[in-house]
């Protein structure tokens, strides 16, 4: 597995980046038709961990995740 970062535009409502709305990877940017499944994942003593399995406007399918105690999101490959 292969984790890159990427920039992730998101959904503000009840709370901060709620959920994923269009992303950026490698120079391309893809925007969020569905969100197939989401899960959360408490890492003790590293905060929450949210993964989404999205489908683009494309077609195609793809694996983000946000680490809220770093702030950052990640495609896996």
């Amino acid at each position: 597995m292969i984790f890159h970062n990427v920039h992730v535009s998101t959904y503000s409502g009840y709370k901060a980046d709620e959920r994923p709305l269009e992303f950026t990877f490698k120079e391309k940017r893809h925007k969020i038709k569905k969100i197939i499944s989401q899960a959360y994942e408490e890492i003790s003593g590293k905060g929450l961990k949210r993964r989404y399995t999205i489908k683009t406007d494309e077609g195609l399918t793809f694996k983000l995740f946000y680490e809220e105690n770093q702030d950052r999101w990640f495609l896996e490959e």
